[in-house]
């Protein structure tokens, strides 16, 4: 009870339990009052009347009327409760005959049973509020009935429009000067009438005057049927108009039944169809079309009526059977079932119960099975062509799931309380989930659009919750943060891509919505924990807290901000929750260039005064890190970006955002710093490329210049192609080095594509450019150790002589079929498990080690190499004069030893430093050495393989300088001995 108001006094007993009221009367002219009263004992003797006189002789005459004694002339009691025990949150508490709840306590109270319809007191004729589940801190007590209706007026019968344009439009004309009106609806199925409000559905509306009120509903269904009631005051009078509205048969009204059965005609068995319709208490009739002759009246008591149809002789194909359903004041509706024939011959799938009674189905058809008793839907299971069975789909969803979410839709819609519902339904969810751990994902879907719903509706009244509804939501989140993402989440979020979005939406509107009792409120969960404070006067410390969870998590706001908002606001009160598990829930989406592992927990931060949320404030937060490995063996070392969640990116699904915030720290933890309040973590960047200026300038130069001077090395090649090659060992070493240019300008020219893509596992033109990437990198090495072998053969082998037809397909073999085949395996062994492409460029994996089929051939190669030059820089020192080839074979190996004793170090250092880079988080001088190396490529073989060579340049210098016409035949001549050298 609140304090006594004037005239009142409080006493305290340890006879009675309760409140109670005082009932007394002056001396002086009769005039009765109420005192009302705290009693405080365990046991409720009402009729003890001993007791009722030894409290009146303890109770001092009250002062009504200065100057005037007035003595208690009666006590009464008007509320019973049951026994506080301390194990208990709430007891039931009963007005005695007489009295009753006032508003107040019923819009916020659940009636006794805890059931979701609450009891409403502003409906004195309709449902008197008699007993509560008392859950407040404070006191109450009971008070005699209101006013009674002094005038009630009835109107005739409606029935509601239906179709695309179809909505109810009410217009009750009322006293001219009417105040207060409300409005109600009382269903048949209801003892209890709810309140009817503005909402999605709902508009109300009242002329200016007073005059008439308006009510339209947009949509209309059975929900919507019953005795409307408009109450109002008129010259301090309650007055109401009623009306009765019915809502014309519909496809809700229709029970899921099978719409799809198959009659094997070679059986005995006789195929009775069966169809259903919801009860609505008017006379119903049924008929079949084909089948009956003339309708069945529908009778029963229960929420179904059901109508079948037993099949005399078997459809040769696919007929269609119309169960129709008519209603002389409600029209009528139909649904269909197919029935298909198994004629001799036909395939068929048998009947089976292995995991349901599924019935003999015909080849190509889908079989379809209701769910199980308690829940609505069906699984379906598809029989094929060649008439063997399929997988079974399940759409199976807990009847009182989908009950409370249509409970919460019709909240949403207009229809109810929200006051006095919101929480009733908190504390639902939270029994309900227990109660559904084992079930579908449909369940678990059922669940995220109904705490999706009651979080709208509950911010959109600005509702102030309770620290006993608020824990009711967060044990619901706890269990559904437990489930398997690979099973339920996944199958949710392939129905319906947000919800894990609107899942952490939800809870970040309820959780804000707390209002404290007490400076503080804590709640520890396995896979949810909230601390709460609430400032007002003057602010002794800032607002610090530390979660017990791991990795560690803490966050903190200045007193200074606080002050500021306790002077503007009069009081805040500030919610942190950490959550658990839903790096597995929520999507990788982000508005960076890469998409990043998420690092650490989720925290959700709000600030609510009396006048709203508080949207603008510094707030700082240190997460801790877990140890990363992206799902691979070994650790990372990782970097960390502070991010928070945006819900509207992209189209509504929701992605993590850099913007407002501030990272600082490194090691073990991060620390954030943030200008707004949703919820933040940080994203993980394993082994990032530094960005800078320099690097991207360097790398973007390099690649230039050595796309010009490879395709100068090709021109220079073509000019003196004839001049040069002169014989075996000339066309080999230049042959090679064309292919090698060729090879390395593909990939420059790739790699600059690819710089221009965003990376993306779906993104297939991504894909194919790190293929074609990898396979012209490849070539360059495969080409380069072509170089190597030959120079070993032709030093090491003198007296086995190699011919153009013979070596070159394989040449051919191994410089371009083997990297083909080792890229071609690279992207159908990661991409299907989209491990195969980074996720900050177009190039092959590091974390699925995607990028080991690159730089293992590639270092192998090089280390064959240099083996090989070591062979022959020792044959070359020591050279036998018999063993020794011709002199202009000679130098022309001499040439291609210098120039591989200089490429194959640069390239194998350049790729080497690649290697590290991409596998672990290198210094910015690896980067830097990497960047230039492989940048300038193409320049170290226009340099070595082409300007360095004398033959080259004297070639190039007689053809830029003299004209060519009168060499024409002596040339002509060269070639056709070189030919016939080439081919013996």
């Amino acid at each position: 009870m609140a304090g006594p108001e004037k005239g009142e006094r409080s006493i305290r007993s340890k006879a009675w339990s309760g409140r109670g009221v005082c009932v007394f009367a002056p001396a002086g002219p009769l005039l009765r009052g109420a005192a009302y009263l705290q009693l405080t004992a365990l046991a409720p003797p009402a009729t003890d009347t001993a007791q009722v006189q030894q409290l009146l002789a303890t109770l001092s005459a009250p002062r009504l009327v200065p100057g005037t004694a007035s003595n208690i002339s009666a006590l009464a009691v008007t509320t019973e409760c049951d026994p506080l025990q301390q194990q208990q949150k709430s007891r039931d508490c009963h007005c005695l005959p007489g009295y009753q709840w006032s508003d107040t306590f019923c819009q916020q109270l659940s009636a006794c049973g805890g059931g979701l319809i609450q009891s409403l007191a502003s409906l004195v004729l309709l449902a008197p509020c008699q007993c509560l589940r008392w859950t407040l801190p404070g006191v109450g007590f009971c008070r005699p009935p209101a006013s009674p209706v002094s005038e009630s007026t009835t109107l005739a019968p409606k029935l509601a429009s239906v179709g695309a344009e179809g909505a109810l439009n009410l217009s009750f004309s009322l006293k001219e000067g009417a105040t207060d009106v409300k409005w109600y609806l009382l269903r048949p199925d209801w003892t209890v009438a709810k309140d009817i409000l503005n909402g999605t559905q709902v508009t109300l509306q009242l002329q200016q005057d007073g005059s008439e009120a308006l009510l339209g509903v947009s949509s209309v269904s059975p929900d919507w049927a019953g005795v409307y009631i408009c109450r109002y005051r008129y010259e301090g009078s309650l007055r109401e108009v009623r009306q009765v509205v019915g809502v014309p048969l519909g496809p809700a009204d229709v029970v899921l039944t099978l719409s799809q059965v198959s009659m094997n005609c070679s059986s005995p068995e006789q195929l009775t169809l069966r169809c259903c319709i919801r009860n609505r208490g008017s006379g119903i009739r049924a008929s079949w079309n084909p089948g009956s002759s003339s309708p069945a009246h529908l009778t029963g008591k229960g929420d179904t009526l059901c109508q079948a149809l037993a099949l005399d002789s078997c459809p040769s194909g696919n007929t269609s059977y119309q169960c129709i359903f008519e209603s002389d004041d409600l029209g009528s509706v139909q649904t269909e079932v197919v029935v298909s024939g198994i004629q001799d011959g036909d395939l068929f799938c048998p009947s089976e119960a292995t995991t349901g009674s599924w019935n003999t189905t015909k080849a190509g058809q889908v079989a379809e099975l209701l769910c199980p008793t308690g829940s609505t839907g069906k699984m379906l299971r598809s029989c094929s062509s060649r008439g063997s069975w399929g997988g079974v789909q399940s759409n199976c969803t807990s009847q009182e799931l989908l009950s409370g979410l249509r409970q919460a839709q019709l909240l949403q819609a207009g229809l109810g309380n929200p006051v006095s519902e919101v929480p009733g339904m908190m504390e639902w969810l939270e029994t309900k989930t227990r109660q559904t751990q084992e079930g579908s994902p449909w369940d678990l879907l059922a669940v995220i659009s109904t705490m999706d719903i009651i979080s709208q509706v509950a911010l959109g009244y600005n509702l102030r919750l309770d620290g006993d509804a608020v824990a009711s939501l967060l044990t619901a989140a706890n269990w559904m943060l437990a489930l398997d993402p690979e099973t339920e989440w996944a199958e949710v979020e392939a129905v319906w891509p947000p919800a894990g979005s609107r899942f952490l939406q939800g809870i970040e509107d309820l959780t804000s919505l707390l209002q404290l009792s007490a400076s503080e409120f804590s709640l520890s969960l396995p896979n949810v924990e909230l601390q709460s404070a609430r400032f007002e006067g003057p602010v002794e410390a800032d607002y610090s807290k530390a979660f017990d969870m791991e990795p560690p998590l803490r966050t903190h706001i200045a007193r200074e901000q606080l002050e500021d908002l306790v002077r503007q606001e009069g009081e805040v009160t500030v919610t942190s929750l950490a959550l658990k598990k839903l790096d597995r829930i929520l999507p990788e989406n982000s508005d960076t260039a890469s998409s990043r592992g998420l690092g650490s927990l989720v925290l959700s931060n709000a600030i609510m005064s009396p006048n709203g949320s508080v949207k603008q404030v510094d707030i700082d937060m240190t997460f801790g890190h877990w140890n990363l490995t992206h799902g691979k063996e070994g650790q990372q070392e990782l970097v960390a970006q502070c991010v928070f969640w945006n819900h509207s990116l992209p189209e509504g699904v929701g992605g993590w955002s850099t913007q407002g915030c501030r990272t600082s720290g490194a090691g073990t933890a991060t620390n954030c710093t943030c200008c707004h309040l949703t919820s933040f973590s940080i994203l993980m960047s394993a082994k990032p490329v530094p960005v800078s200026f320099a690097l991207t300038f360097l790398s973007k130069f390099g690649i230039c210049a050595s796309i010009l001077a490879l395709l100068a090395s090709l021109a220079i090649y073509y000019l003196v192609w004839t001049s040069v090659v002169k014989n075996k060992v000339s066309y080999f070493r230049y042959t090679t080095l064309v292919n090698m240019a060729f090879s390395l300008l593909m990939g420059n020219l790739w790699f600059l594509v690819a710089s221009q893509l965003a990376a993306s596992p779906e993104n297939k033109l991504c894909v194919a450019v790190a293929f074609f990437t990898h396979f012209s990198y490849l070539a360059v090495f495969c080409w380069m150790l072509i170089q190597a072998l030959l120079l070993f053969h032709q030093l090491i082998f003198v007296f086995h002589q190699l011919t153009v037809r013979s070596i070159l397909p394989a040449m051919v073999v191994v410089g371009y079929v083997c990297p083909l085949a080792i890229a071609v395996a690279t992207v159908a062994a990661f991409s299907p498990t989209q491990g195969y492409l980074q996720e900050a460029v177009c190039w092959l994996s590091s974390g699925s080690r995607a990028i080991y089929a690159f730089s293992v051939p590639v270092l192998l190669i090089v280390a064959i190499n240099l083996l090989i030059l070591f062979v022959v820089l020792l044959k070359l020192m020591r050279p036998s004069v018999s063993e020794g080839p011709p002199g202009e074979e000679r130098k022309a190996l001499l040439s291609l030893f210098k120039a591989l004793l200089i490429l194959t170090p640069v390239f194998g250092l350049t790729w080497g430093l690649g290697v590290i880079t991409m596998t672990t988080e290198a210094s910015q001088l690896t980067h830097y050495a990497f960047t230039i190396l492989n940048a300038f490529q193409g320049v170290f073989i226009l340099l070595f393989g082409c300007l360095m060579d004398k033959k080259v340049r004297e070639a190039l210098c007689r053809r830029l300088c003299k004209p060519s016409t009168p060499r024409t035949r002596t040339t002509q001549g060269k070639n056709e001995t070189l030919d016939s050298k080439l081919s013996s």
